[in-house]
């Protein structure tokens, strides 16, 4: 059983890392869009390190993979207080600190709940999840980004791990 997926089926991107048609620059990452406000399961087994606003990228969890080499990035995401389009802390005049109830040190199982489909940040063009993966913490804003899809479908492949005495999957 392999320790990665995607967060939802793969007939649900709509744009894909690299691309560069109506774009200044290559796309950072993979974007799904499987409806508003719905779920988004992690996508593997780790722990959230940053919740945070970004003008460009909304609400971001970013989660440390148990590999304890790659991170997540979770992007445009739902507030629980101002819905989907949630414009980011300073209108939150009301002290809620916005997002998914997830706070830095909170582990994740692949399938548990990341966040919500959220149309937050200036890049945002309406209800989606933009994911990224990277080998940094801040890789996910500003570093060095690789292609997720490519990367799960990659792991999807490969042969599931055994115990060596028993031989039972890991």
């Amino acid at each position: 059983m392999s320790r990665w997926q995607h967060p939802f089926p793969e007939s649900t991107i709509t744009s894909h890392f690299g691309v560069t048609v109506r774009r200044t620059n290559p796309h950072r990452g993979t974007d799904y869009a499987p409806g508003a406000n719905a779920l988004i399961p992690a996508v593997t087994d780790g722990e959230c390190v940053a919740v945070q606003w970004s003008d460009v990228l909304g609400w971001v969890m970013i989660q440390a993979a148990s590999t304890g080499i790659h991170y997540i990035g979770y992007c445009h995401l739902s507030c629980n207080a101002h819905g989907i389009n949630c414009q980011g802390p300073s209108k939150h005049t009301d002290g809620s600190t916005c997002m998914v109830r997830l706070a830095p040190g909170h582990m994740l199982k692949k399938g548990d709940p990341a966040g919500r489909i959220g149309n937050t940040g200036s890049a945002s063009r309406g209800a989606h999840l933009h994911i990224t993966l990277s080998t940094s913490l801040k890789g996910v804003f500003y570093g060095k980004v690789y292609d997720i899809a490519k990367f799960i479908n990659k792991q999807l492949k490969k042969k599931p791990e055994v115990c060596k005495c028993c031989k039972r999957p890991l």
